[in-house]
């Protein structure tokens, strides 16, 4: 019996993620590359993503998403072969670019799809969805954390991270997407005011998050002196975090209503990362970093769903508009992580993400989030 389509999507991608952040570190020894360059090059990748998840969003609504997936993957996966060949730093700069790139149009595709579906655009659903990313992105940082633990080059995590992102697109990419509406036209100016709060408030959110997942491996390793393994855990314990967050997370939503969830996940992302920063051991510093991640897996499937019901027959755009700000976060953040660390230390510089999350408990008072659905549609 095939596997439904998206799911497979939606973990695939994190297991790929998760791989990538828990190799990190010892892809930047490898090019002896400190917070601040490390966090130039991931910066040069999110920008150059940017236009091409705009363009993705008009692909999906005028074909579907299947072409769409399947470029984001293949980019994806040529970005991960050609880093695990260890190129020079300049063509290295090229693969991290591709890759980078090819998971912006991929992460469009499949949320685009998602929205425009009967069956996958309700809140309960899409918070699944991003819930098998999160189980996912756990699976892989594990997976990789131990291969690495057990002497395993590090280098070939990539390449056994592009072959199974290979094998989940053979299963996607056939399943005969079609555009979920005849939403082709110019994007109603009050459909555009209505979602780019929504895509601002995404921003925060993947701010918090790719800060997290791209520097918590480096934080445990290198600030406080834990092992490959035990690092690995920084980026396993966040998604493992988020996954059991978002399986709950449309429960929580519906009890408490979305501008009081997102209030509660403000919290506890800053209560969360301040005990990690403010600890001296690595396993007090993973259990703040839970619950860091805790919080912050019920904000972007309240976002989504919010974007998915003011979207109407534009969801590839809508997806689009949102994923674009918020792969904005993840522009903003590798870089003035990367920076104010290189100044100041890594630990100062991720103070940052507490100050973010207070923004977002703000943000939930306003009516951007007040009113969102807390019930499938």
């Amino acid at each position: 019996m095939r596997p439904p389509p998206l799911p497979v999507a939606f973990v695939a991608f994190g297991a790929v993620w998760g791989a990538w952040q828990a190799a990190v570190p010892d892809l930047a020894a490898h090019y002896d590359l400190s917070s601040g360059p490390l966090g130039i090059v991931l910066t040069v990748a999110f920008a150059v993503s940017l236009p091409a998840m705009l363009l993705t969003g008009r692909l999906t609504d005028r074909v579907g998403a299947g072409w769409a997936i399947g470029l984001g993957a293949a980019a994806m996966a040529i970005g991960l072969l050609a880093v695990g060949t260890l190129p020079g730093l300049p063509l290295l700069v090229v693969a991290v670019v591709l890759f980078v790139t090819g998971s912006g149009s991929y992460d469009v595709a499949i949320n685009g799809a998602a929205m425009g579906s009967g069956r996958w655009s309700g809140a309960a659903s899409l918070t699944l969805l991003h819930a098998g990313f999160s189980g996912g992105g756990a699976l892989g940082a594990i997976a990789a954390g131990a291969l690495l633990g057990a002497g395993m080059p590090f280098a070939l995590v990539y390449p056994a991270a592009a072959i199974g992102l290979a094998v989940a697109a053979l299963i996607v990419v056939p399943a005969g997407w079609r555009p979920a509406s005849a939403g082709t036209g110019r994007v109603p100016r009050a459909i555009v005011l209505a979602v780019l709060p929504l895509a601002a408030l995404a921003g925060l959110a993947f701010f918090i998050e790719g800060s997290m997942e791209s520097w918590s491996a480096i934080y445990l390793r290198d600030v406080l002196g834990a092992a490959a393994f035990v690092g690995a855990l920084g980026p396993a314990a966040f998604h493992a975090a988020m996954f059991a967050g978002r399986l709950v997370g449309a429960a929580v939503a519906s009890r408490l209503g979305g501008a009081t969830t997102v209030l509660v996940a403000g919290s506890l992302i800053a209560a969360g990362m301040g005990v990690a920063l403010l600890v001296s051991s690595p396993p007090p510093a993973v259990a703040g970093m839970a619950v860091a991640a805790l919080g912050a897996s019920f904000v972007v499937p309240v976002v989504v769903s919010l974007a998915a019901v003011r979207a109407g027959p534009h969801a590839g755009r809508a997806a689009s508009y949102v994923l674009t700000l918020g792969y904005a976060g993840f522009l903003i953040g590798p870089s003035l992580i990367g920076i104010v660390g290189e100044v100041a230390g890594l630990r100062v510089a991720l103070a940052v993400v507490p100050l973010a999350a207070t923004v977002i408990a703000i943000a939930s008072r306003t009516s951007a989030v007040a009113g969102g659905p807390t019930t499938e549609r």
